[in-house]
């Protein structure tokens, strides 16, 4: 067998090993690798059984020991230990598992991505290890299949990419009315290339359907695809996930498919780490087939591999006193060397043209910072501990465009198609950062008293729906109304801002058609920072805190078809940079305001004009 850098777990004395070695076509290394880091998709092409349990616990030693069991022959149900996983993504992978069964003791699969002229050839190789009486048994009934089942996949290679998944996937009759369903209400570009995902996609893609990712792998704009996969959720062709990531090392810890599923704290077995969830932070949002559509999802067929863990660029189990030297393909950007359990990391930064060498050098308890030149890395782990290590090399926020929690729940599709995703009732989960508007309108007791309770209330009512869709127009969400006034939610201060702006704009335009000798006016108030998302009986998903209060204080402070806003917008370049581009005339003034003492805010009158700046 192939001998690879990352060393060997220790033999298992008195058993025999059969093996297997195959070799595919020429091709790209991303695609090769695409194939033999996803072992769950390798797994369904062979044959081989489920995954029907899993978890991640640490040892005496502090090592994350993943266990579980696997489906075997004739029901039975097989114990296992994941000893050994490490990998340089686009170079190799192996994984290692020892099993309670008696005819297998262990399984050692293995990848390599040979360098060849055109390309990478890909390897394969797969070793069963067990009792010397039963090496025909194991040949026999397991090693063929995959042999078989992994030759046809790589064989794959050769043929266009899009044949490389096999044969496409049947929809039953009764899903394909939940996709009719979606056509009549999503954009129909992206319903098309959703279906076709469904009918060719692998399990491991389709379960873990990133928004974005699909956006920008098809050219199309992000928000177009977000708001169409949630109208599929509202039509029975998808489903929703809130997926916890690990704050380190970006993998699921907790999850579940309604936000009443999460609890205000997660904890990552693998890193040793516990983190408060926070929608904006460690929160993403997944899509999937819905269950009704496509069933066999549900189940998996590998435990952790490359296509799984985006983000670590590379992962080395290490044996006491063990030493690896290899490269590693690193580009630019924020990095993290180290092996969790508590203890620091070495955080890294790549630059593209920098003066900072090609190597790198962990071993426990190292952690500070360091800079190298992006490319291919030398590395140079040597665990100097009594105890096992798992390093990893992982890319600071994570290798893929990702959905916040905090982007989703202040758009207003989602609030209008999703509205029975809430927070359990005794629950407050932060969100890191999200802005804010307030409203309120200025001469309503006159218009009251000039037109009467029922028509002042039509005209409350409707100047709601015009700021709900000012609101929904720049990716915001209106969050409640409270008598004549509106909460609305953003994403981003600069939305926020362009809203409030846009809303003074629309207001100014419409009320001159009421034909009253009272015109109302608009006030409008901004400002961003952290909060807590909370669960109420009026508004579902709402929000608690000082920013909510300094938003609604902002809208106090305003006068009459006035925008203000607070120092924490003013003091973001994009924020600043859009005001001139847009020739607003803004001035500063100072507000005492109730438990807040003097705070500095920012005003512009009239839409934006009128102000000396």
């Amino acid at each position: 067998m192939t001998e690879f850098v990352e060393g060997s777990p220790e033999p298992l004395p008195g058993t025999v090993v059969e093996h297997f070695r195959i070799e595919g076509p020429v091709t790209s290394a991303e695609r090769a690798w695409r194939l033999v880091g996803d072992t769950d998709w390798m797994n369904r092409a062979a044959g081989n059984g489920a995954v029907v349990a899993m978890q991640v616990a640490a040892q005496g030693d502090g090592f994350p020991l993943l266990t579980g069991e696997m489906a075997g022959p004739f029901g039975m149900r097989i114990p296992f230990s994941e000893v050994w996983s490490s990998w340089v993504t686009e170079r190799f992978f192996r994984q290692v598992r020892d099993l309670r069964s008696p005819i297998v003791a262990r399984s050692d699969y293995r990848a390599e991505l040979v360098p060849t002229e055109g390309g990478v050839r890909p390897v394969v190789e797969m070793a069963l290890t067990g009792p010397g009486w039963s090496s025909l048994v194991r040949r026999g009934l397991s090693l063929g299949a995959m042999e078989r089942g992994w030759a046809a996949a790589l064989q794959r290679l050769g043929e266009p990419e899009e044949g490389e998944d096999g044969k496409p996937r049947v929809i039953a009759a009764p899903a394909l009315a939940a996709l009719e369903r979606w056509r009549g209400t999503g954009d129909a570009a992206v319903v098309a290339r959703v279906e076709a995902l469904f009918r060719s996609g692998r399990p491991a893609d389709l379960a873990r359907m990133r928004a974005f990712v699909l956006a920008d792998r098809w050219g199309l704009p992000r928000d177009l695809v977000l708001d169409a996969l949630l109208a599929g959720v509202d039509a029975g062709a998808t489903e929703l996930f809130w997926s916890v990531r690990c704050v380190r090392c970006y993998g699921q810890v907790a999850g579940g498919r309604l936000l009443s599923d999460l609890a205000d704290h997660a904890e990552c077995p693998a890193c040793g780490v516990r983190s408060e969830t926070d929608l904006g932070d460690n929160v993403e949002v997944l899509f999937a087939p819905h269950p009704a559509v496509i069933a066999e999802l549900e189940v998996n067929f590998c435990t952790v591999f490359p296509a799984k863990a985006p983000a670590q660029r590379a992962v080395f189990t290490l044996a006491p006193g063990q030493r690896v030297h290899t490269q590693a393909p690193v580009p630019p950007g924020a990095w993290r060397l180290g092996a969790g359990q508590g203890a620091l990391d070495l955080e890294v930064t790549a630059e593209a043209n920098g003066e900072g060498g090609s190597a790198l050098s962990w071993s426990p308890g190292a952690c500070g910072s360091s800079t190298v030149r992006a490319g291919n890395v030398e590395l140079d782990l040597h665990n100097r501990s009594e105890a096992r290590a798992r390093v990893y090399l992982t890319q600071v926020g994570g290798a893929l465009p990702m959905v916040p929690a905090s982007l989703l729940t202040t758009r207003d599709t989602f609030r209008r198609r999703l509205s029975h995703h809430v927070l359990a009732t005794d629950l407050r989960i932060g969100v890191r950062s999200i802005a804010l508007l307030f409203t309120d309108l200025s001469g309503s007791t006159a218009m009251y008293e000039e037109i009467g309770d029922a028509r002042a209330f039509a005209v409350v009512r409707d100047h709601f729906v015009l700021l709900r869709e000012v609101a929904a127009a720049h990716g915001g969400t209106v969050v409640k109304t409270i008598g004549d006034a509106v909460m609305a939610a953003f994403y981003d201060a600069p939305s926020a801002l362009k809203a409030g702006f846009a809303m003074q704009r629309a207001f100014a335009s419409w009320a001159p058609s009421l034909g009253l000798d009272h015109t109302p006016s608009l006030k409008v108030g901004v400002h961003a920072g952290a909060a807590l998302a909370v669960h109420t009986d009026q508004s579902g998903l709402d929000y608690f805190g000082g920013t909510v209060n300094l938003a609604a204080r902002a809208q106090g402070a305003a006068e009459a078809g006035e925008v203000v806003w607070t120092e924490a917008i003013h003091d973001l370049p994009a924020v600043r940079d859009w005001i001139r581009s847009e020739g607003i005339a803004f001035g500063p003034m100072e507000r005492a305001l109730k438990g807040l003492g003097s705070v500095r805010l920012w005003r512009a009158a009239a839409a934006g004009r009128g102000l000396e700046g």
